[in-house]
């Protein structure tokens, strides 16, 4: 019985390292969307450039 809750508490210290790295990826990533990329690409071709992205997604998604 001391395994199995040995292997509980195990088991979630890895589920709560992974939550905590995946935060930190998520944060770095969201300040790179938000001050980077503004900074040398401008709003007006970023909007067309996903729109294009888009585009191209429905169309592949249409073809399947």
């Amino acid at each position: 019985m001391t395994e199995f809750f040995k292997q509980l508490k195990d088991l979630g210290g890895e589920f709560l390292e992974s939550l905590q790295h995946k935060t930190k990826l998520s944060t770095i990533f969201d300040i790179y969307l938000e001050k980077v990329i503004p900074s040398f690409v401008s709003e007006k071709e970023l909007k067309e450039y996903y729109e294009r992205r888009m585009e191209e997604v429905n169309n592949f998604i249409d073809k399947l």
